[in-house]
């Protein structure tokens, strides 16, 4: 229905202004959650840490890997059909170092034919991010180490089907995190180039790297909104890691959580109304919450005290519905567990 038709319609009714406007600020909201309804929220969780998917409001939780190694960190394709995401099951050791290394995998939504992408001995990787066209991923690699500690890595962008990463910011500092623009120009990522971590923003070929925070807390793990003109971030800048949003140039930030617990890894929702993240405010361990994208109404969407939930990813609208695997949860509430399977 077009705003104007709706307008002609209602002013013969002499409804107050005020009052049009709330009925059409009601319509939209209501637009905007059926649209939510159809999408999903990847997290990863549990002691032997798995990728699951549940709806936005934390029901119909399906489980997607079960390996006995870490699987983390998943990022969805931009038509939901994939999911990016970070496992030891590969595991090796780099002997001369001792560093344990994550690679980057790619699978079906439905948790089917996971393939690692990067299959890279002397590396170690890290968080993956889609461009918009789903062509290809930019990730965090890394290859320099002083014994377990990690002193390099850099952001590099390969074809999603594999082949030969492209090195986009090759610097000596820490560059991590990356998350690419909905418009596809700009990756925006976190480093500690300049002595701080701080969020940068350069374009898709790496080059014109400019620091928008400058701020002397610690900012990190950028997230675009959907309408490219803000991001969503981690940051102590009041004492505690918070959630914040800003403008995309890094002007106006607002702390949306104010709470003493860490607020952590935000993702928003594909109409950009919501924003997903994880907290330890209710649960050490740490759960999901959503809340709207001005910081109120706050829910949290796991309630899970026996486990990890973490690193929240919302889907597109368009994602599909999973197959349960023999692994479907139908009933809320307390978690219990049979073998690496999680039932609600």
């Amino acid at each position: 229905m077009k705003h104007a038709s709706l307008k002609r319609r209602i002013q013969p009714c002499y409804l107050h202004k005020g009052l049009f406007a709330l009925a059409v600020n009601l319509l939209l909201t209501s637009i905007s959650l059926a649209q939510l309804a159809d999408t999903r929220i990847a997290f990863m969780s549990g002691w032997d840490t798995e990728i699951f998917v549940m709806n936005p409001d934390g029901e119909q939780i399906h489980q997607l890997t079960d390996d006995p190694k870490y699987d983390g960190d998943p990022a969805w394709s931009p038509d939901g059909k994939r999911i990016t995401f970070m496992s030891y099951r590969d595991l090796k050791q780099i002997p001369e170092r001792g560093v344990i290394r994550g690679e980057i995998y790619v699978m079906n939504a439905d948790g089917t034919n996971p393939i690692n992408l990067t299959r890279s001995v002397e590396k170690a990787e890290r968080v993956s991010t889609w461009s918009p066209d789903g062509r290809q991923i930019a990730f965090t690699s890394a290859e320099l180490f002083n014994g377990h500690t990690l002193v390099n890595s850099d952001i590099f962008v390969m074809a999603v089907d594999g082949g030969d990463p492209i090195n986009l910011t090759n610097h000596d500092a820490l560059d991590q995190t990356p998350d690419w623009s909905p418009n596809g120009n700009w990756i925006a990522f976190s480093s500690n180039r300049d002595g701080n971590w701080e969020i940068y923003l350069m374009n898709a070929d790496g080059t014109n790297p400019t620091n928008i925070t400058n701020h002397p807390a610690k900012d990190g793990r950028p997230d675009w909104s959907p309408d490219r003109n803000q991001i969503a971030f981690t940051s102590d800048r009041d004492g505690n890691l918070e959630i914040y949003i800003m403008n995309a140039d890094g002007t106006n930030a607002i702390n949306l959580t104010n709470h003493p617990a860490e607020d952590n890894r935000s993702s928003w929702s594909p109409d950009g109304t919501r924003i997903a993240f994880d907290s330890n405010r209710d649960d050490p361990l740490g759960d999901i919450y959503v809340m709207k994208a001005d910081g109120t109404n706050l829910i949290n969407i796991t309630q899970n005290p026996d486990d990890w939930d973490l690193s929240p990813s919302w889907g597109p609208a368009s994602a599909l519905s999973t197959a349960s695997k023999g692994k479907l949860a139908t009933v809320w509430g307390n978690v219990k567990r049979t073998g690496t399977h999680r039932v609600r």
